[in-house]
């Protein structure tokens, strides 16, 4: 709004032939930006343009290792500039997303940064001492950080981040012993879990019931005991649940109980490596006294020796067809699976998610 009234008095003075009113013009701005045809080249075009549109071109700045230094140079050298940066996406830059750097563009987004993705390499002491002041911070995505980072570190950096909504741990964390100390943002939703984290972390961390999104990937320390200590405790307020391979920790019949667990999930993704033949039988997918709200689902697969037997259509067209999912309507599952298109169960739950309004998809 303060852009909004500086043009409106930069118009008064301008003697220029457009008359449109600086809200409609603001308007269409936003839809360039939008549609990604707002350039930079238009902020020379008057004065008036350049306060229109110098907050949206950074407001979510595209950057790649071409124009990451010059980027850093702009923002260092102006006070203001970063304060128009809602979107921080670092996951292009590599070699040269140093600490330095990524701290320095940190402390000069900090007012107001609302999403924050790391780049692929570390993520060191000066970035976590600068993300300590980023308050407005929503989204947090270390996933790509290469080199190890100790957990401790990270929570501490976020113990004042009131407003963070997704958090996602870096693959190489180490875990942590004093549990007890972990102070959890409190409007947290999404948590990815990634990395060192081990069975104990998952059995006496107190998670906030306000997680209803739980992914976990690249997890070797983590046990079906783990796991399902944890989907006991806070199964029944997710709302997505997904596990990626590998986790080699887990037995092949490990998520067979994801269902008893997490009856309100409404998308689940599993790896066929750590389920059972009898993933959809009766015994484990149950009647609810209420529907099951379920409605994406994705079934993916390592493709090594057995798993392509494991799950067979015939198994998932009864559970659909006695009503055990009721409100299934998306489904994607790996063609290592070995399901035939054109077999009678696999026409039959294509035809039925179809007449949903969703749909079967079998990856390649």
């Amino acid at each position: 709004m303060h852009q909004v009234q500086q043009a409106l008095e930069v118009q008064r003075y301008e003697d220029s032939l457009m008359r449109l009113p600086v809200e409609i013009m603001v308007r269409i701005f936003e839809m360039l930006d939008v549609r990604g045809k707002l350039k930079p080249r238009f902020l020379r075009v008057c004065k008036l343009f350049y306060l229109l549109i110098l907050p949206m071109i950074y407001r979510c700045p595209i950057l790649k290792a071409t124009n990451f230094f010059s980027f850093v140079e702009t923002i260092s050298s102006s006070k203001t500039i970063g304060h128009y940066i809602r979107e921080l996406d670092l996951s292009y830059i590599i070699q040269t997303g140093k600490n330095a750097f990524v701290a320095k563009l940190l402390k000069r987004s900090r007012k107001n940064l609302l999403a924050f993705v790391a780049p692929q390499t570390s993520f060191g002491l000066g970035p976590l001492i600068a993300l300590k002041n980023c308050e407005q911070l929503k989204v947090l995505d270390l996933r790509l950080v290469s080199e190890t980072l100790n957990l401790e570190e990270l929570f501490n950096s976020i113990r004042n981040l009131h407003n963070l909504t997704h958090l996602s741990f870096p693959r190489s964390s180490i875990s942590i012993n004093d549990y007890k100390s972990i102070n959890w943002p409190p409007k947290l939703s999404y948590l990815r879990i990634s990395g060192g984290i081990s069975d104990d972390f998952l059995r006496d961390s107190h998670f906030p019931s306000t997680i209803n999104q739980i992914e976990f990937a690249h997890c070797p320390a983590i046990s079906d005991v783990g796991l399902g200590n944890l989907l006991l405790r806070i199964g029944r307020n997710l709302k997505s649940l997904r596990i990626q391979y590998p986790m080699p920790g887990l037995k092949t019949e490990s998520l067979d109980d994801v269902f008893r667990f997490c009856p309100n999930l409404y998308t689940l993704e599993v790896a066929v490596d750590y389920v059972s033949t009898r993933f959809f039988d009766e015994e484990n997918l149950q009647y609810m006294d209420s529907f099951r709200p379920l409605r994406t689902m994705y079934i993916n697969s390592s493709g090594s020796l057995g798993t392509s037997t494991k799950l067979d259509p015939i198994d998932l067209a009864v559970a659909i067809n006695e009503d055990r999912l009721p409100f299934l309507k998306n489904l994607q599952v790996t063609a290592k699976l070995g399901w035939d298109p054109k077999s009678e169960y696999v026409t039959y739950i294509a035809d039925e998610l179809d007449e949903r309004n969703g749909g079967l998809y079998i990856g390649y």
